[in-house]
């Protein structure tokens, strides 16, 4: 195997970030740590479709496991090694990976994610010297996430005001997660310059207030008040759509919990919101398992698709979604 010339590299950040043999993501913000490995993973395959890519634990792993997955294909395809848990690594990990920094397959990209903290760290060091480091920092300013989202919007080619900015900064909370799918949604909901009138209508306000409670219902499994509730928020105006995204956050934050071991205090930690907002959020949890809450968001997805055009009556097709989800949460 070919030596890999060793250099220092600059700090990287996570919207830029290339695919290439050693990459190290160190950090408690799970966002960035998806959004690199999605990122890496799409480079990857759009310039070798073949490309296998394995999915590990740095915390289970045993000796020899990167020696044989890191070694050629058979027919020469490219491989990604994404490994997790980095901060919980074995001692054989640590032992393997520093072997393995020394003469790395070019045709192998290693990825690895750090949660943070000091374990491992003769190897942290080591990758940092001879790859791209991303710091996965978690975002606790007001105006660290105005200026997230601002990068959102820019790398999109949109427009969006300094109030609608601000707005929706306030209106979704810290989630960087949260903030990235809002932005989404709106991009791809809106033309021109984005207004607060516009953040207002999906996220702020009375409506916001309004169509959260009918997901909240809805996903307590209270059909009867949640129908209730849906068709007095359309009768004073609530757009279907607003409904729609309102259900996608609340259900978002109820999948990033449903399967998470953690205590209690660290749920508004994992959700960037207030203790009281983050146990309302776990309460909900109980109604859902994993299987019928991916089963919640496609039927949301669904929904969203046809409020914005595909279905000639969007208020019944927002009805039919609140039925189903409100069914599905009594059925565990």
């Amino acid at each position: 195997m070919a030596a890999t010339r060793r250099t220092k590299t600059s700090d990287t950040s996570w919207r830029n970030v290339l695919a290439s043999p050693l990459i190290l993501v160190q950090g408690s913000e799970e966002y960035i740590h998806s959004a690199v490995t999605e990122s890496v993973k799409s480079q990857l395959k759009k310039d070798e479709p073949d490309t296998e890519i394995h999915h590990l634990s740095a915390a289970e792993y045993q000796a020899g496991e990167l020696q044989v997955l890191a070694s050629p294909s058979l027919f020469g395809e490219k491989k990604l090694l994404v490994f997790a848990d980095m901060q919980k690594m074995t001692d054989a990990f640590v032992t393997d990976g520093l072997a393995y920094l020394q003469d790395p397959n070019p045709d192998v990209t290693f990825l690895g994610l750090h949660a943070g903290g000091t374990r491992g760290k003769r190897l942290l060091d080591a990758l940092k010297k001879t790859g791209q480091f991303i710091e996965a920092k978690p975002i606790k300013s007001d105006r660290d996430r105005m200026e997230f989202l601002q990068a959102e919007f820019r790398s999109a080619r949109r427009k969006i005001d300094l109030d609608a900015v601000r707005s929706l900064a306030d209106s979704i909370g810290q989630d960087l997660g949260e903030l990235a799918a809002a932005a989404s949604q709106l991009i791809a909901d809106t033309e021109g310059t984005i207004s607060v009138e516009i953040v207002e209508k999906y996220y702020g306000g009375r409506v916001q207030a309004t169509s959260f409670k009918v997901a909240d219902a809805a996903l307590d499994g209270q059909l009867g008040s949640a129908i209730a509730l849906l068709r007095h928020a359309l009768a004073t105006g609530v757009q279907p759509v607003a409904i729609t995204a309102s259900f996608a956050l609340k259900a978002r934050q109820v999948a990033r919990i449903i399967d998470a071991k953690m205590a209690a205090g660290q749920v508004a930690s994992a959700l960037g919101m207030a203790p009281w907002q983050a146990q309302r959020v776990a309460s909900t949890a109980r109604h859902w398992t994993p299987v019928n809450i991916a089963g919640a968001i496609e039927l949301i997805a669904r929904a969203d698709a046809e409020a914005k055009g595909q279905a000639r009556d969007a208020d019944f097709a927002v009805e039919r979604m609140v039925t189903k989800i409100a069914g599905l949460a009594k059925h565990r």
